[in-house]
Parts: structure tokens; C-alpha cells; sequence
């Protein structure tokens, strides 16, 4: 079973995921307020502890997964998210809930970084960016049928979206872990060390790369504001709509059932923008994903501004919408960006730096961008978020502006 297409797997882990995120992502806010009765202050403290737990699991998970098995992180990590989410539908108790956004959490760093470190050694860094784009196309789409299975689940029983999509998940996991083939992986050698000192050895080289490729430091730059843009506009750009506008009526939609419509426009933009530059971008060129990802920044920019200072309810959904249809291929192309310049035996490590560096960011971030909410308006807030990404701009046209090439292999145990 394990001979099985690389490249398949990787396309069925990320479209079952997205499909089972789908089913309970639309709700769960509704789930913690109406069936565990959560305060604003509760919400806020659920998306800090995940980030935190992110932000000190991040690095350890990393290593892990290039000293021992990338194939076990991903299977243990799918495991202890899917977890999570079936005890948080299951019990609708504070300390439960908090109890599992540490599996969440924990279960997400496990994944984040080792499997896209996976599939690149499996497949090679020179073929893996048109299945990036493909995974990604595919989970937008097949998201669509989760979001409307859990309109209907929701009116069954408040719980169920996230008691159905946490048990799936697990299936899930135990699915991979007969199916998942891991045949080009190479341990970093342990040369006698103790568990402790591989790790020191792992990261220590992780960081000589991060030294002799300048690039790798651009890429976590470009991170730095892609976090804090996030943790700001994320948070607020339905809470602008719904205080700024008012809904108009279409067949006696309620606020809640427009953001089901919006969700679904969200997919559909998200599938656009990966079918555009799968079509015209050459994915294989590190120079060619760095002109996508100018261009989508800067179209992120100028799409969130207009967002946020439109009038008019219908121009900000467009301008909303074209922010959508670039957000998703440029998080493909960032993975893409940094994969490209990493050496296998450190992969998964600097890849968990990169989210540990956009988890601090958020951390860091969010509650100031929520402070000029706060004391200014909404509208200020989310003009600021836009702004952020700015300098991103600048980092990519240095980048293209350097001559010097990516250099050929480094013998990553001698950094």
C-alpha cells in the first residue's frame, strides 16, 4: 500500500482536510457561543493559546520531524487535531475546550512544515510546486460540499459539525499511516549524539543555513508582516461588515446566512486564483514565484485598503473578493518560495521557524491592530493591515534585484 503515488497522497491528505475543516470552521464560533456559553474575552484567549502553543512547539516539532519521520509527524499530528476537535464538540466545558486547542494546537505544529517537507523530498523541489497548486485547487473545491453538509448537520445538533469533522479526521490519520510511503526521507545522522544533542545539531544547522542563504531571511521577513497583517484583518473583516453596512435584503437572507454566501465566494475566488497562476506561472523558477508574489501582494494591498474604506456594501465585497482570489496561491507560493532554497535535512525545521515566526507575529500584532480598532474605528484597523504589507513589496523587488544564484548543495552536517 505504501508504493502508492506520493503525489496522490499528498492531494487526498490536503483535500480531506480541507473538506473536514469546512464542516465545522463556519460554526464553531456559534458552537462556543450559544452551546458553551463563551464571553468575547474566552473567544480572544482560544486563538492565543493556539498561537502561543504554536509559537513554542513550532521549532521542537520541526526538528523532530528531520531527525526521526516526516510520515509519523504527519500521522500523529492529524491524529491529535482531529482529536481535539471531537472533544470540543463532545463537551461543552471551559476547561475542556481549552484542554483541546492544546491537541489543536500541538497536532497543527506536528503538521505544519512536515508535510510539504515530505512530499518535496518524496517527489523532488523541481516537480512539487505544481501539486502545491493542485492540492490547493482541489481543497478549495471540495470545501464547498463541507460548508453546505454542515449547514445541515448544524440544524440537526449545534456540536455536530465539529463531532462528525474530529472523528473523519481521525480516520484520516489512520488511513495515512497504512497508505502514506516515506522513501527518499533521510534522517540528519545521529553520530552517537542523545536525543537532546541531535536536536541542538538539527537546529544549529537549520540556522547555518538560514547564514549562508540570504534569501531564506527575506522569506521569514516577508512572513513577519504576513502574520500581523493577518491576526488583524482576519479578525475584523466580518465584524466591518456587519457594523458598517447594511445587508441588503436578498430573499430574506439574515447577516449570518450572507456570511455562508460569503464563504462559499471565498472558495470559488480562492479556486480562481490558484487556477490563474498554475496556468501562468512557471513554478519551477524561483525568480517567476517571486513576480507572483509581488504581484499578489501588491494586489492584497491595494484590494484591502479599497476594502476598507468602500462606501458601498457591493464594492466591498468585490474588492474583499479580489483579495481572496490572490491570498490563496500566494500561500501556496510562499511554501513554494522557501522550499525552494532548503536543503532536505533541515527542511522541516526551517519550515517550522517560518511558523513560528508568523505565529510570534500574530502574537505581537493582533492586539495592537485590535487596539486601533478599539480606541479609533474598524475601518483604521483594517487600513493598517493593508499598509503592513507593504515593506513585503520592497523585500521581493530586493530579491529580484540580487544577481548572485541560488548556490549549489550544502553539506548541511558540516555548518
Amino acid at each position: 500500500m505504501r508504493n502508492r503515488d506520493a503525489s496522490s497522497i499528498y492531494i487526498l491528505l490536503r483535500g480531506a482536510l480541507s473538506l473536514f475543516y469546512a464542516l465545522f470552521l463556519p460554526v464553531e464560533l456559534v458552537y462556543l457561543i450559544k452551546g458553551a456559553g463563551f464571553d468575547p474575552l474566552q473567544l480572544v484567549l482560544v486563538g492565543t493559546l493556539r498561537q502561543s502553543m504554536n509559537f513554542v512547539f513550532q521549532m521542537p516539532t520541526g526538528i523532530l520531524s528531520d531527525m526521526y519521520s516526516r510520515r509519523a509527524t504527519v500521522v500523529i499530528g492529524i491524529l491529535m487535531i482531529g482529536a481535539g476537535y471531537l472533544l470540543e464538540g463532545l463537551f461543552p466545558i471551559l476547561a475542556v475546550i481549552f484542554s483541546a486547542q492544546v491537541f489543536v494546537a500541538l497536532g497543527t505544529t506536528l503538521m505544519n512544515g512536515a508535510d510539504t517537507a515530505w512530499i518535496t523530498d518524496e517527489i523532488g523541489a523541481e516537480h512539487v510546486g505544481p501539486i502545491y497548486l493542485r492540492a490547493a485547487r482541489i481543497g478549495s473545491l471540495v470545501s464547498l460540499p463541507g460548508i453546505a453538509l454542515s449547514a445541515l448537520l448544524v440544524n440537526v445538533r449545534l456540536n455536530l459539525p465539529l463531532v462528525v469533522s474530529g472523528g473523519l479526521i481521525i480516520a484520516l490519520g489512520i488511513v495515512l499511516a497504512f497508505v502514506m510511503p516515506e522513501r527518499r526521507f533521510k534522517p540528519v545522522p545521529r553520530q552517537e549524539r542523545t536525543t537532546v544533542q541531535q536536536a541542538r545539531h538539527t537546529l544549529l544547522t537549520g540556522l547555518g543555513l538560514l547564514r549562508l542563504r540570504p534569501v531564506l531571511l527575506t522569506v521569514l521577513g516577508v512572513t513577519v508582516f504576513a502574520g500581523v497583517f493577518s491576526a488583524g484583518f482576519n479578525q475584523l473583516w466580518n465584524y466591518y461588515l456587519i457594523h458598517s453596512f447594511a445587508f441588503p435584503a436578498l430573499g430574506g437572507l439574515t447577516p449570518v446566512t450572507w456570511f455562508s454566501v460569503i464563504e462559499v465566494g471565498i472558495v470559488l475566488t480562492n479556486y480562481c486564483g490558484l487556477a490563474l497562476v498554475n496556468r501562468f506561472l512557471d513554478t519551477n523558477s524561483p525568480r517567476a514565484v517571486v513576480i507572483g508574489l509581488l504581484i499578489i501582494d501588491s494586489f492584497s494591498v491595494v484590494s484591502i485598503v479599497g476594502f476598507a474604506l468602500a462606501q458601498q456594501f457591493a464594492l466591498a465585497l468585490l474588492l474583499f473578493f479580489l483579495f481572496t482570489t490572490a491570498s490563496a496561491p500566494g500561500l501556496s507560493l510562499g511554501q513554494l518560495w522557501m522550499n525552494q532554497h532548503l536543503d532536505s535535512g533541515v527542511r522541516a525545521t526551517l519550515l517550522s521557524i517560518r511558523e513560528q515566526v508568523n505565529a510570534l507575529a500574530q502574537i505581537g500584532g493582533g492586539p495592537l491592530l485590535g487596539l486601533i480598532a478599539t480606541q479609533i474605528n474598524t475601518r483604521a484597523a483594517l487600513v493598517t493591515s493593508g499598509l503592513i504589507l507593504i515593506p513585503s513589496l520592497f523585500l521581493y523587488l530586493r530579491t529580484l534585484r540580487d544577481k548572485h544564484p541560488r548556490p549549489d548543495t550544502i553539506d548541511i552536517y558540516q555548518c
